[in-house]
């Protein structure tokens, strides 16, 4: 009887021991079992805006490195978090991504430092890039070959051997990425786009600031957009007028500006007017009128800015994210590019979320927002890192 017991005991122990085995085998071979441990990695790293302890004691040691490279538009500023040991027998190279963080100088950001090295931790190449144009408040498409260029010196990184890699792009990184994952030079060589919080539609994104409003599932509800996006969209549409017109309307839309007296008006052209009426708001039943009297080469550069202008030239699975209530890009904007996506039968996933401030995790919030929004986050992550194995 004892004998008996101890050893269906040691079956057991043996069975389990089996299992572990055959688990820790499947999360180091196989793609998708890579794809889960490190999503379970990054995700705490994500909510909590911090890495956990388990990643920073188990993940691997990792190295900074920063350097430049030139591209058409100027130079490209790249910072690289990389693991500093050679790469698995089993895995052969590693993956890598590409980040694309958006408007002002974030290299600094706590957030997105934490981010980016948790990403190096759990064994890839990671790549944040930046641009004067970006660290100036701007979005411009000749940043395009920026980005391009930056993706092409990730492949070639030490350890990547030609896989092909994936990238996360932020606000107003969103258009940038999307026209890199569009150009012949590397469209082929992309995993995948994530896109959190950007906007796909520049005329439309226009008209929702004009009208300060957003129509959601056919209600219409108040939107009121930060400092932030007003000033770098000012920095977006005015580029081809005058140099006096430029500083007048940045003065006139920075934050508690006083509104333009009829005098002040009249002295910029009818394209700046309804620029100055569209950005501040003043003028919201008015706005399609507006729109249609912009000169025609502002038309033209809306439409050159607009990720839904290359979208059907992207071969990669896409990844849509976006806050319910941004403050600082509409989700109208972001819904408009899923069912885009939709109609096109174009591989995509999209998830709204409700924890987030723009792109930063808000603080404050309780259980249950995290485990809704954090199961969702969990999956995007597990799809995204998988097609990038």
């Amino acid at each position: 009887m004892g004998r008996g017991r101890l050893k269906r005991r040691h079956m057991a122990a043996r069975i389990v021991l089996l299992l572990l085995f055959l688990l820790g085998f499947c999360c180091t071979v196989f793609p998708w079992g890579r794809s889960v441990v490190r999503s379970a990695y990054i995700l705490p790293a994500l909510i909590a805006a911090n890495q956990p302890s388990v990643l920073v004691a188990n993940g691997e040691p990792i190295k900074h490195t920063q350097t430049t490279i030139p591209s058409q538009s100027g130079v490209v500023y790249l910072d690289v978090y990389a693991p500093d040991s050679p790469a698995p027998m089993v895995v052969r190279a590693r993956s890598g991504v590409l980040v694309v963080a958006g408007v002002g100088d974030n290299r600094q950001v706590p957030q997105l430092v934490n981010l980016l090295e948790a990403l190096a931790r759990t064994g890839m190449v990671v790549m944040s890039m930046t641009t004067p144009t970006l660290m100036a408040y701007d979005v411009s498409v000749q940043d395009t070959d920026a980005t391009v260029q930056a993706f092409k010196k990730l492949q070639s990184w030490p350890g990547m051997q030609g896989r092909r890699s994936g990238m996360i792009s932020f606000s107003g990184g969103v258009p940038l990425t999307c026209f890199a994952a569009a150009d012949p030079r590397i469209r082929d060589q992309v995993a995948y786009i994530a896109a959190f919080g950007g906007y796909f539609d520049t005329r439309t994104l226009i008209q929702t600031f004009g009208r300060r409003s957003i129509t959601i599932d056919g209600k219409r509800e108040s939107w009121q957009p930060i400092d932030v996006p007003i000033e770098v969209l000012t920095n977006m549409t005015t580029e081809n007028f005058a140099a006096s017109e430029q500083d007048t309307l940045r003065t006139a839309l920075a934050p508690k500006a006083q509104p333009l007296s009829s005098g002040e008006l009249a002295t910029l052209s009818i394209g700046a007017q309804d620029v100055y009426h569209l950005l501040k708001g003043d003028t919201p039943a008015q706005v399609d009128s507006l729109m249609r009297s912009l000169p025609p080469d502002l038309q033209q550069l809306l439409d050159q800015l607009s990720p839904r202008r290359v979208i059907k030239d992207i071969r990669a699975p896409i990844f849509l994210l976006h806050d319910r209530n941004d403050p600082s890009l509409p989700v109208t904007e972001t819904r408009a590019f899923d069912a885009e996506l939709t109609r096109l039968q174009h591989r995509h996933e999209y998830v709204e979320f409700h924890i987030f401030d723009h792109v930063e995790v808000r603080s404050g919030l309780n259980v249950g927002q995290l485990i809704g929004d954090g199961t969702h986050l969990f999956s995007v992550l597990d799809d995204l890192l998988y097609a990038g194995s």
